[in-house]
């Protein structure tokens, strides 16, 4: 078969295409890795980090509410990460009857800490937002550790 010159230049484009760098995409993955920063001086302190954590894309501004059993004796701090840029992070823990409990917030340019001492052994709710100026849909992972 005989390749033509529209043949080729054709190829050539697709291959082109195919070989063109693609832009990079924030993923909910990169969150979680900027929370697992913002853990690392807390390790130091000797809180141990759960594996568990949770993650998805939030509109900004939005408000999630997390429930999450704590245990009275235990100090526990909570990581909320972002891979967008210029986030401003909003994250509190109430107790049963509405109560903030943190005991100390720390901001970063990705993530957001918070430590809580819980009183008594409960259900508390995690409750946080993300809001940015530039992007709409914003990607996030939240992670705890306790000593």
């Amino acid at each position: 078969m005989k390749m033509t010159r529209h043949t080729f230049l054709s190829a050539l484009a697709c291959l082109s295409l195919a070989l063109a760098p693609v832009p990079a995409l924030a993923t909910v993955d990169e969150s979680h890795d900027y929370t697992m920063e913002a853990a690392t001086p807390f390790v130091e302190q000797g809180f141990i980090v759960r594996e568990d954590y949770w993650n998805g894309e939030v509109k900004s501004g939005q408000k999630l509410m997390i429930s999450h059993q704590l245990f009275k004796g235990n100090e526990y701090a909570f990581w909320l990460g972002s891979v967008n840029d210029d986030v401003e992070f909003d994250l509190k823990v109430y107790d049963e009857k509405g109560n903030a409990i943190q005991i100390d917030t720390k901001a970063g340019n990705h993530a957001l800490s918070i430590r809580v001492n819980p009183q008594k052994t409960g259900t508390y709710k995690i409750v946080f937002s993300l809001k940015s100026k530039k992007e709409a849909a914003l990607m996030w992972a939240l992670a705890y550790g306790y000593r």
